[in-house]
């Protein structure tokens, strides 16, 4: 994540790469042929990244204490997260931080106080907020095209990841695993798109990250509606990833699948399904939102910490269903957590 982010930052019109930080020597000195991944992308033909006119740092402490210093991007396996999303607030830089925001609900409630402190901006990379496919999905739904939305599908399942460094990924103590590491991107859009459920329910398998690796959870709302959500990465390789989406309302649905092809599909009872074109660079979207935030002095609403942290939350209450067993009435639940 931290090469993709670096790649469109390089580019920026209104921002500047001033330093990077990496604890391996090979990739300070800009050897990246070894970073894998999501959005990873080719710095050259060689692919090196053009870090020699950059400050090149070991360890966040270095970097974090360099004046130059204005924004953090942290790309770090999420227990590291919060103690050094603190410690950069704590130091008067702004920052964002790849998903999850952080293990457990009382690291979160960490990062937003020094943010608030210090008065300065903090963002999460939900990038599917951003998402072009789930975007253009909201709008549909906003603007009436398939009339009250009575339920909501989401999946993204894949096998194990294998491209992290020292495979921090199937650590669950170091990523929480599948649950929170790549579950919480359906999390954080059920909860953006349909509000706070009231009750959940859900059910899953510990796998290879000795975390829970695969989850089917419902999320129930007391006018009716619900959300079903499927992830994980417990499937057997090379069990190729997909992400999926539709929304059922009472004049038609809405649906994606990301194997199929950019384009949205809504179904409204014609011959065909209407195509609706969708495209567009998650990533750079994103962090054109959060550099505008940060220009013109406001918080990042469309992405706020309070609203990540509630999908923290979520993906702990929805462990703690499969758990006990018992279904989760998230409302007493919540505020539970919430103090942690």
């Amino acid at each position: 994540m931290g090469r993709g982010h670096f790649r469109r930052l390089y580019d920026h019109p209104q921002a500047e790469v001033v330093a990077v930080c990496d604890r391996v020597q090979a990739r300070r000195e800009g050897d990246w042929n070894d970073a894998l991944g999501n959005f990873s992308v080719v710095m050259s033909q060689t692919g090196r990244a053009p870090v020699e006119n950059m400050a090149r740092y070991e360890t966040p402490e270095q970097l974090i204490a360099d004046k130059n210093v204005d924004v953090v991007l942290l790309a770090l396996p999420t227990v590291l997260h919060s103690p050094v999303a603190v410690a950069a607030l704590n130091a008067g830089k702004h920052v964002f931080t790849e998903k999850p925001m952080a293990t457990n609900p009382a690291e979160c409630d960490r990062m937003i106080a020094a943010a608030e402190k210090n008065d300065r901006k903090l963002m999460v990379g939900q990038c599917i907020r951003f998402w072009p496919q789930y975007v253009t999905i909201k709008r549909l739904v906003d603007e009436g095209r398939i009339g009250k939305v009575l339920f909501l599908t989401l999946r993204r399942v894949g096998s194990p990841p294998l491209h992290s460094h020292n495979n921090w990924m199937l650590d669950a103590a170091q990523s929480g695993g599948a649950i929170l590491d790549l579950h919480v991107h359906d999390v954080d859009f059920a909860h953006y798109f349909l509000g706070l459920p009231d009750t959940i329910s859900a059910c899953g398998t510990q796998g290879p990250s000795h975390g829970i690796d695969h989850v089917v959870a419902t999320y129930g709302y007391a006018d009716g509606r619900y959300a079903v959500l499927e992830g994980g990465w417990a499937f057997a390789a090379p069990w190729p990833f997909d992400m999926a989406i539709a929304v059922h309302g009472e004049r038609g649905t809405i649906e994606w699948t990301m194997t199929r092809g950019k384009d949205v599909m809504l179904y409204a009872g014609g011959e065909k399904p209407e195509a609706i074109s969708s495209d567009g660079d998650v990533l750079l979207l994103e962090l054109d939102y959060f550099i505008e935030c940060i220009r013109s002095n406001r918080a990042p609403e469309r992405c706020s910490p309070a609203s990540c942290r509630t999908s923290v939350v979520l993906a702990w209450l929805e462990k703690r269903s499969i758990e006990t067993g018992r279904v989760v009435n998230v409302s007493e639940h919540l505020h539970e957590v919430w103090r942690a």
